[in-house]
């Protein structure tokens, strides 16, 4: 949509009683709307509280009354918000009532937010506003956005795209009695429009491009016969075009030799009618979508909330209309004509029916049967999140084309993101499930060649969703024959340039959410209940939907207990939650202790999603569940008593752990000899460049060294060195000259640690390294004992005792 348009839309939400977005990704439930709030502050800010607003839907408690406050001795209004075009000049005023007898000595307009302004007669009642140009803009939205570096069409979520609009002013009116504030927005309208980042557009709406980090750009664009599209800076990292006709776009980075198809098309929607039980019907779709010509993502997406959102508000809301369509409908733009809900011939005719905001079970039934032609794009629908039908080239090509298909949490963000309420993209943002460094680093073919087959089990997004298919999830990700080779793991996408990690998508179904919106909501996750069999060794079993969760939250080193000793010298993958929840993966300790948190139905999910409260700054009044999946010692009161002390446990098991790591250090102090040799596995950096390989062995005197401490280089058990006076160590890059560095601390693999270079000191069979695994089994858990209080104990203080 265009950006007037874009601005009444947000306006509007403010003031409706529920957006029932169900969850695609982040479900939860919607709250009744806020009551009527003064001038908003910059993004992220409330204005100041007014009275309640109407109930919301059934199960949503209706907002409470707010007091009115006393009248205030000087009232300030900085006026109505404002919106214009880049560099456009505004004249912004204060109107001041006094009611203390009180005078006016000064004003005071500054800028609070937003891209520099020029303000002229800040210190009047009135001041002159001239906003930033258009190139000033799009660094704020580029700066609020996370651009990876690939070649791509840039997602745009309304956050970053309203965030960089905004500009706040504040005024301050001093008078006798004090000093009085208030605040106002100018907005500009920018030539940029929420995008999901998929290559699949809408004719007529502004793309925005992204190209990799490099010294400089010449951008070409080829379009269809007929259009006039062009870009707006070819030497630009982030040009922009709007395709004006159907078809194919190609924009091409002479410098690199990349390119980027763009296929714009026009809406299309696809329901044809009611079944028997109200739900749509998709006839023209489901002709070829049978499971058999094509895949079947009719039958599950019929019953999900999706499928019924613009329906279930038509026929139960009385604070429903336009400002919603944009997510709840196909294509809704009355700025742009391209065939969406607004285009429909028989549109005009549906609004003047008069079923908005008067609800009644029959008005969507009605919509069907009295104008099907709008009716045919409404709710949410594939081409929401896969692009428009009528594109000419992808849609009828009979495959799977990753220009309309996208794991990227960037398609939920269009909706499932602030400001609109549904703060869950933020949320995720937040959260290390929201990281692309590890899946770089650890899930992509360039930096671990055929063992991301490993690694990009649970660091990727691609990568999960094909592990989890497999009927073996001990084994690496598998390919035609076996272990998934470079080439076929490059076809899954575990690339630089493609790979996702834990997003929206990876965990949650699109096509299967649940069809309640609300709370308690019915989202469902890919793995419920029950686990597989795990790397770490161990089945789950009736864990709810932790089983997600636990499905890569385990140590992932097969078994490890006292009828399986230890083989090498690995340490727990640091996911190792799901053993402790459950008890299992530990020496000198019975196996099998399962926590009573693990009775909790959805286990995990509870306690990281329900009970803890979102962020304040990213939700709607703390409602719904958290996506950073960050616990909260409150959700400890929700079953247990207010007066529990949650950080007392958590400080008394860290106090055991930190007697267990100097037992450890003190265990092999008194094993090292004379002198030793050590190989050194610190990251570190060199003329600028950083380096993360082992050094060359170095010759260590005992009497050197002041203190050893546990640490885990590269997944294995190990310690600290730290040295009395600098030791220098050399490393041998491959291709590159070798350089020294002296260090006044290292990083050692305890099989590093050696007499000779080659044998280890401490052997596998050495009770030091089921201690080490044990140390590193609950330090690797994270919740510093909550998960399983009682055998987080029984574990350290076994192996303290196992060191006497």
């Amino acid at each position: 949509m265009l950006k007037r348009e874009r601005v009444l839309m947000w306006s509007g939400i403010i003031l409706l009683v529920v957006l029932l977005l169900p969850m695609m990704a982040l479900a939860s439930g919607c709250q009744g709307p806020p009551g009527t709030v003064g001038s908003p502050g910059p993004p992220g800010a409330a204005g100041p509280p007014g009275p309640a607003g109407p109930p919301g839907p059934p199960g949503t408690p209706a907002t409470p009354a707010t007091p009115p406050a006393p009248p205030a001795p000087v009232a300030v209004d900085a006026g109505t918000d404002q919106t214009g075009e880049p560099g456009g000049t505004f004249t912004i005023k204060a109107a001041v009532k006094i009611s203390d007898g009180s005078t006016v000595k000064s004003y005071k307009w500054e800028q609070v937010s937003g891209v520099t302004a020029t303000i002229s007669g800040a210190d009047t009642d009135t001041a002159k506003i001239t906003l930033g140009d258009v190139k000033t803009y799009k660094a704020q939205l580029i700066k609020g956005i996370k651009m990876l570096d690939r070649f791509t069409v840039q997602a745009i979520n309304p956050h970053a795209l309203e965030a960089a609009e905004t500009a706040n002013f504040k005024v301050t009116v001093t008078t006798s009695s004090g000093s009085y504030s208030d605040t106002v927005n100018v907005s500009a309208h920018l030539p940029y429009v929420i995008s999901s980042g998929i290559q699949d557009v809408p004719k007529g709406l502004p793309v925005l491009l992204h190209g990799k980090k490099q010294s400089a750009y010449n951008w070409t664009l080829s379009a269809p016969s007929g259009s006039k599209a062009v870009l707006d800076n070819p030497s630009d990292q982030n040009p922009s075009f709007t395709p004006d006709v159907v078809g194919k776009y190609t924009a091409a980075e002479k410098n690199s030799g990349a390119t980027i198809d763009v296929y714009a098309g026009t809406w299309s929607g696809g329901i044809s009618g009611l079944d028997d039980k109200g739900r749509p019907l998709s006839t023209g779709c489901t002709a070829c979508h049978d499971g058999k010509t094509a895949p079947d993502q009719f039958t599950t997406w019929k019953v999900s909330g999706h499928a019924e959102i613009f329906s279930q508000n038509l026929n139960t809301s009385t604070h429903y209309g336009e400002g919603c369509f944009s997510c709840h409908t196909v294509g809704f733009d009355k700025m742009v004509s391209n065939g969406g809900f607004d285009d429909a011939p028989d549109y005009a005719d549906f609004l003047k029916a008069g079923m908005l905001n008067k609800p009644s079970p029959k008005n969507w039934a009605n919509t069907v049967t009295k104008f099907p032609k709008s009716a045919t794009l409404t709710n949410i629908q594939c081409e929401n999140c896969h692009g428009p039908n009528n594109d000419s080239t992808l849609h009828p090509n009979k495959a799977v084309d990753a220009a309309r298909v996208s794991l990227s949490s960037d398609v939920c963000a269009t909706c499932h993101g602030e400001p609109p309420r549904h703060a869950r993209f933020q949320q995720w943002e937040e959260s290390g499930h929201g990281n692309y460094e590890p899946a770089i680093i650890e899930a992509t073919v360039e930096n671990r060649g055929a063992s991301a087959n490993h690694c990009g089990r649970c660091h990727s997004g691609q990568g999960f969703l094909t592990w989890i298919k497999q009927a073996d999830l001990t084994k690496r990700i598998q390919g035609a024959k076996g272990d998934a080779t470079v080439d076929e793991l490059k076809a899954l996408g575990l690339t630089k340039d493609a790979v996702q990690p834990q997003t929206c998508a990876v965990c949650h179904d699109p096509h299967e959410q649940g069809t309640v919106s609300g709370e308690p909501t019915t989202a469902t996750v890919r793995i419920t209940g029950d686990t597989a069999l795990l790397p770490a060794g161990f089945q789950a079993k009736n864990v709810g939907m932790g089983a997600l969760c636990m499905t890569c939250h385990n140590t992932r080193n097969g078994l490890h207990n006292d009828s399986k000793p230890p083989t090498s010298y690995s340490a727990p993958h640091t996911a190792a939650q799901a053993d402790v929840l459950m008890g299992e993966n530990a020496y000198f300790v019975t196996e099998g202790q399962r926590s009573p948190h693990a009775l909790i139905k959805n286990t995990c999910a509870t306690c990281h999603l329900e009970e803890t409260p979102p962020p304040a700054e990213l939700s709607y009044r703390l409602s719904g569940t958290n996506h950073t999946f960050e616990a909260s010692l409150v959700s400890c009161a929700s079953c247990h008593s207010a007066a529990l002390d949650g950080k007392a446990l958590q400080v008394a098991i860290e106090d055991k752990a930190h007697k267990l790591a100097q037992k450890m250090s003190a265990y092999l102090m008194s094993k090292l000899p004379a002198q030793i040799i050590i190989k050194d596995y610190t990251p570190h950096q060199y003329n600028g460049k950083s380096y993360d390989i082992k050094g060359e062995p170095v010759v260590i005197a005992k009497e050197n060294i002041a203190a050893i401490e546990p640490t885990e280089p590269h997944g294995q058990q190990g310690f600290i060195f730290k040295f009395k006076t600098p030791v220098t160590v050399t490393y041998k890059p491959t291709g590159e000259s070798p350089h020294t560095m002296p260090l006044t601390e290292a990083e050692v693999q305890l099989g590093d640690i050696t007499t000779n270079v080659t044998t280890a000191l401490i052997p596998i069979t050495d009770v030091l390294v089921k201690v080490g695994w044990n140390y590193f089994l609950i330090h690797g858990d994270g919740s510093e004992g909550i998960h399983n209080p009682a055998f987080a104990r029984d574990v350290l203080d076994a192996s303290i005792g196992a060191l006497k």
